[in-house]
């Protein structure tokens, strides 16, 4: 098998670029090599060794100098004539996706779970369209495991959540620690006094969230080691139906005091809040994201207001309490 000789050139490998293309357009526009120089703030050395190449490549001269100008050959005007429209069409490719990553880095994409999602997030989105209206919030309401399975997949910028166990490869941001309220009907005289024991608690109908099952697990095994039963006699996995059956005086539940003071579903007319005396429960909110995940400013501008009003509707400043 004969090889091929030194030097010569592979059928069909192209040894040359854009760049050569591009310099060589701007010569025959420009009619000189060193506007052409110029105008691709190059050294003329770095034009003419372009040129240089692509002549090779082609097997033909394509410029011709006289004494007033440098001009086409006609090998070089048929190469204009062919060239032109790919170097056209490469520069319309080229701004296509620099436009779209343009957009990109306008937009930020959110999950968190349903209930965040529900009294959290469109106040926090509606101001943030406010203060930056070029960019695009994309929301996505999903249960803790598939929001594990979204930031880990990169389809998220970040989540909002609350910290339960260590998720593998996410890094978790505390940003606040929210104490759990008692919630009762309007003018419920458990609730008059703006406190209310576990015992008292577990005198009357009690119903959970279905989310806080785990976290207040703990609550229902301290009222057994004291001798009284704090079993949920209702769960229910939307925060708006649950306090629809608070509000009918079926029974009391618990929840964050931040989830009672953002998006207006606690009206004081229809519900008591009072603090749990003599038990601390807390529920940490905060962000998690992909360990190196890379940020855009649209998501780190907007995960700084996040935190701004996770903070500001904690129930570090003690959500109001009614009495009937």
């Amino acid at each position: 098998m004969l090889g091929a000789q030194a030097g010569s050139t592979v059928p069909g490998r192209i040894n040359i670029g854009p760049a050569e293309f591009e310099t060589f357009l701007a010569i025959a526009e420009l009619g000189s090599f060193s506007k052409a120089a110029e105008h691709l703030s190059l050294a003329q050395p770095s034009i003419s060794n372009r040129v240089q190449r692509l002549e090779r490549a082609v097997r033909t001269r394509l410029f011709e100098r006289t004494t007033r100008a440098v001009v086409l050959t006609s090998a070089g005007e048929r190469l204009r004539d062919r060239v032109e429209p790919l170097i056209r069409d490469l520069r319309s490719v080229i701004e296509e996706f620099c436009s779209e990553a343009g957009l990109r880095s306008q937009s930020v994409v959110v999950a968190t779970t349903p209930m965040l999602a529900t009294v959290l997030l469109p106040p926090i989105i509606n101001r943030f369209a406010r203060i930056n209206p070029a960019a695009q919030v994309e929301l996505r309401d999903q249960v803790t495991p598939e929001l594990a399975s979204q930031i880990r997949t990169g389809h998220v910028d970040f989540a909002i959540l609350a910290r339960r166990v260590p998720i593998e490869g996410v890094e978790f941001e505390l940003v606040t620690a929210d104490r759990f309220m008692v919630v009762g009907p309007r003018g419920h005289p458990l609730l008059a006094d703006g406190l209310v024991s576990v015992r008292e608690l577990a005198r009357h109908p009690f119903m959970l969230l279905a989310a806080y099952k785990a976290p207040l697990g703990g609550l229902s095994a301290q009222a057994a080691a004291q001798g009284f039963d704090l079993s949920a006699a209702r769960t229910a996995t939307n925060v708006s139906t649950l306090l629809g059956l608070v509000s009918e005086g079926l029974g009391l539940t618990l929840l964050p005091g931040m989830v009672l003071s953002l998006g207006g579903i606690i009206d004081d007319s229809r519900f008591d809040v009072a603090e749990l005396e003599g038990t601390v429960l807390t529920r940490e909110y905060g962000i998690a994201s992909l360990a190196g995940h890379v940020w855009s400013v649209t998501a780190k501008a907007f995960a700084a207001l996040v935190r701004t009003e996770l903070l500001a509707h904690s129930s570090n400043e003690r959500p109001k309490v009614t009495s009937g």
